[in-house]
């Protein structure tokens, strides 16, 4: 065979796989899922991003994207329908729940990938469990970033009251604070959402935890109990006082998630905690009370966010392809960095250490001037994490979907429409727990 014939023949080979590669990955469609965000930066380039990769995979997606108020229901019946997406990007519920029915591809190769050590050890932890057969854990879900809940205060009003933010504010200093600066209807203290919301559910969590309470300590059919005792309490005859005091608007009771943040752009409320949804929302607006807005850390952290990439069991070129995406998404790392995290002013932060160093920097040098405290300094201390209960620390499909039914804020609004007993309340809603973790794992 002469020299120009076996390139021939090696030409026309390359052309039969390359053509065998481009049918089977045409024949593929992937069903894609975006749970939005907040903040359009982060929706806008997850789309491009997963529609850069289709076009130069060859690869098929069908994308939907899902505002957050509804992906919930839609995952959950999706799964129950045992019609679900082939991956989902920014989800906050589901993950655990499918992984323990064993719908889920384990991630650990696509983390051990992106290089393990490089990502702060909590991320990957969120969504990790045991097998129950080898007790390996396997990691199902890859959170997409950080979303710390910050205070948002208004540094003019605690100027005028001869107020400073303290080293290490807490609850106790946020409180004393909201009362000083308080003068309904000009402005509240505190804009605490107080409705049936994702913000309501995870600020009433935070708060408990603040005075050493929890919401699950085991897995037991008395795992709740420890949901009904002293800090719950406390908690709830707090948020009970301030509200019948008018430091909480009275309007709260019936807040959604995004009503916080509309009464703090509007100078209705003094303080409230939040993601950064509100100051990127305020530096996109051009609102003048941008300029005096500080963000905080209390001494307890929330974080609520860590919206989370997994990819759902189907066919093997499926599998991989939905894993190969993910590994698209993130392997740019500076690229992420910029465009899900600075974009967002720092709304969702970086999940690599890498990545997180540069922010740290960043602060330093002063751009990112709204926080009080390096922002990277709460990212491995949060304890309100979708699916991870406090005090038992480990990711369980109850507490994903106690999170996901929003069943405490559901039952909490009694203390300010009923002016229910705190005491009851707290009971009511553990023995709810309870009967969950018993359906769950007492078989």
């Amino acid at each position: 065979m002469t020299q120009k014939r076996k390139w021939v023949v090696v030409a026309l080979f390359l052309a039969l796989i390359l053509g065998t590669v481009g049918a089977f990955a045409s024949e593929e469609t992937l069903n894609v899922w975006i749970a939005t965000t907040f903040v359009d930066a982060q929706n806008n380039w997850l789309k491009a991003q997963a529609e850069a990769w289709a076009d130069s995979s060859g690869v098929k997606i069908n994308l939907s994207i899902f505002p957050k108020e509804i992906y919930a229901d839609k995952i959950v019946a999706a799964i129950e329908s045992g019609n679900p997406p082939d991956v989902v990007l920014q989800g906050a519920a589901g993950v655990v729940q499918a992984a323990e029915q064993g719908l889920l591809v384990p991630l650990t190769s696509v983390v051990n990938k992106l290089g393990r050590d490089d990502f702060y050890p909590a991320v990957l932890n969120y969504d990790a469990l045991s097998d129950p057969n080898t007790g390996a854990k396997e990691i199902y879900g890859i959170p997409l970033f950080f979303e710390l809940r910050t205070v948002d205060v208004r540094t003019d009003l605690l100027a005028k009251a001869g107020i400073s933010i303290p080293e290490h504010p807490d609850y106790d200093w946020l409180v004393a604070t909201a009362r000083a600066v308080n003068d309904p209807p000009n402005v509240y203290g505190l804009g605490f959402p107080l409705g049936k919301c994702y913000d309501a559910n995870d600020n009433i969590l935070t708060l408990i935890y603040h005075f050493g309470g929890g919401y699950i300590a085991n897995k037991g059919p008395h795992g709740a109990d420890i949901f009904n005792t002293e800090p719950t309490w406390k908690a709830f005859s707090l948020l009970q006082s301030l509200y019948k005091q008018n430091v909480i608007p009275p309007d709260a009771v019936g807040w959604t998630d995004y009503d916080n943040n509309l009464a703090f752009m509007g100078g209705r409320i003094a303080f409230t905690i939040n993601g950064l949804s509100i100051y990127y929302k305020m530096v996109k607006e051009n609102n003048p009370l941008v300029k005096v807005t500080k963000e905080i850390f209390l001494d307890t952290v929330c974080d609520t966010g860590l919206k989370s990439a997994f990819v759902f069991k189907s066919t093997p070129q499926k599998e991989e392809l939905g894993k190969d995406l993910l590994y698209s998404i993130l392997s740019n790392k500076e690229a992420y960095r910029v465009n899900m995290c600075e974009a967002s002013s720092l709304y969702g932060l970086p999940i690599f250490k890498s990545q997180g160093a540069i922010i740290t920097q960043e602060w330093k040098d002063g751009k990112w001037s709204m926080f009080a405290v390096d922002p990277m300094s709460g990212a491995e201390h949060a304890k309100a994490v979708w699916a991870m209960a406090y005090p038992l620390a480990q990711p369980t499909s109850v507490a994903e979907r106690v999170e996901g039914s929003l069943l405490i804020p559901e039952n909490t609004v009694y203390l300010f429409t009923r002016n229910a007993d705190p005491k009851q309340v707290a009971a009511d809603i553990a023995a709810k727990i309870n009967r969950m973790l018993s359906d769950t794992y007492s078989q």
